[in-house]
């Protein structure tokens, strides 16, 4: 009977160890580019007059930047500290600065909502390029790297399952090993 009791309170601890595991939050990465008013495959008619990228989180005010660079000479067109307004970080364009069409990137810097320093572009088109030339850009797709984040979460997900699996045998094997004795 003291090896049961025994077997019941490891059981036990054990649940309660997966119930703790499975009702933390899950750790997410830092914060990725889900939209905005650029993006690399809708070519834009002429070249914005303010440039919006919306995160997977709300990044957290200063030390955040954005340049923006034509692709084709890799010349910085122009940098700027952008606004935060919830999930959404905003830049204006200069007064004067109109490149015209061509094939161009937004690189940020950010402090991630985890306090970390997150780095990547976004790579758009301003309309009256040649056809195909699009391809160019192997830059990061903001819609690629959010399906690759949001997989995060599942990984999670199936870890948990198959613990609480095998916390349900451990239980269903001491109960009957109770009705046994």
């Amino acid at each position: 009977m003291r090896i049961l009791r025994s077997g019941l309170r490891s059981s036990a601890a054990a649940l309660v160890a997966a119930a703790a595991l499975a009702t933390a939050p899950v750790a997410q990465a830092h914060d990725s580019v889900v939209g905005g008013n650029v993006v690399s495959d809708a070519p834009l008619e002429e070249f914005p007059k303010e440039i919006t990228l919306e995160f997977s989180a709300i990044p957290r005010e200063g030390f955040n930047t954005f340049a923006v660079t034509d692709t084709n000479s890799g010349d910085v067109i122009f940098d700027a500290e952008p606004t935060v307004d919830g999930r959404e970080l905003t830049v204006e364009t200069p007064e004067g600065v109109n490149p015209g069409p061509g094939h161009y990137q937004v690189g940020f810097q950010i402090t991630s909502s985890d306090g970390h320093a997150t780095r990547g572009s976004v790579p758009f088109d301003v309309a009256g390029q040649a056809a195909g030339s699009s391809e160019e850009s192997t830059t990061g797709d903001p819609v690629a790297d959010a399906a690759q984040n949001a997989s995060t979460p599942w990984k999670w997900i199936i870890a948990v399952g198959a613990v609480l699996a095998v916390i349900a045998v451990l239980i269903l094997f001491a109960a009957k090993s109770r009705r046994n004795d």
